[in-house]
C-alpha cells in the first residue's frame, strides 16, 4: 500500500499532530470543559426542578380538582334538596288548595241547599196562602155563607195539610 511508505516523511507530522492534540485537549479541559459541563449541570438541574415543580404543580392540580368535583357533588346535593324542597311545598300548597276548593264548594253546596229549603218554605208558604183562599173560597160559595173565624182557620189548615201531604207523596 503505498500510503503507508510515506509514513517516515509524515512521522514528525504525526508526532507534532499528536503533540498539538494533546495540547488542545488539554487547554479544552482546562478551559473549555469546566464551563460547558457547568452550564450542562445547570441546565440538568433547571430540568429536575422543572420537573419537580410540574410534579407538584400537577399534585396540586389534582388536589384542585378533587376539591371542586366535591364542592360540584355538594352543589348538586344541595340543588336536589331544593328541587325536593320546592316540590314538597308545591305538593303541599296543591293540597292546601284542595282543601280550600272541598270547603268552598262545600259551603256553596250548603248555601245551595238553604237556598233551596228557603224557596222551598217560601213556595209551601205561598202554597198554603192559595190553598186558604181557594178553599175558604170553595167553602163560601159551596155553604153560601160566610163561616167565623175560628172554623175558617181549621177548614183551611185541614186542606193545607191534605194538599201538603198530596205534595209530599208525589215528590217521593
Amino acid at each position: 500500500m503505498p500510503q503507508f511508505e510515506q509514513a517516515g516523511v509524515f512521522s514528525s507530522l504525526i508526532f507534532w499532530s499528536l503533540v498539538s492534540f494533546a495540547i488542545l485537549f488539554v487547554l479544552l479541559k482546562k478551559y473549555a470543559f469546566p464551563p460547558i459541563l457547568e452550564a450542562l449541570e445547570e441546565r440538568e438541574a433547571k430540568i429536575r426542578n422543572d420537573i419537580t415543580s410540574a410534579e407538584q404543580l400537577k399534585e396540586e392540580g389534582q388536589k384542585i380538582k378533587a376539591e371542586l368535583e366535591a364542592e360540584l357533588k355538594k352543589a348538586h346535593e344541595k340543588a336536589n334538596t331544593i328541587v325536593q324542597l320546592a316540590h314538597d311545598e308545591a305538593k303541599k300548597n296543591q293540597e292546601q288548595l284542595i282543601q280550600e276548593t272541598q270547603a268552598k264548594i262545600k259551603q256553596m253546596q250548603q248555601e245551595a241547599e238553604q237556598e233551596i229549603q228557603n224557596s222551598r218554605n217560601k213556595l209551601f208558604s205561598e202554597i198554603r196562602s192559595y190553598a186558604a183562599e181557594l178553599t175558604v173560597a170553595s167553602a163560601e160559595k159551596f155553604l153560601n155563607k160566610r163561616l167565623d173565624d175560628k172554623t175558617s182557620q181549621d177548614l183551611i189548615n185541614q186542606s193545607i195539610d191534605e194538599v201538603i201531604k198530596s205534595m209530599e207523596q208525589s215528590n217521593n
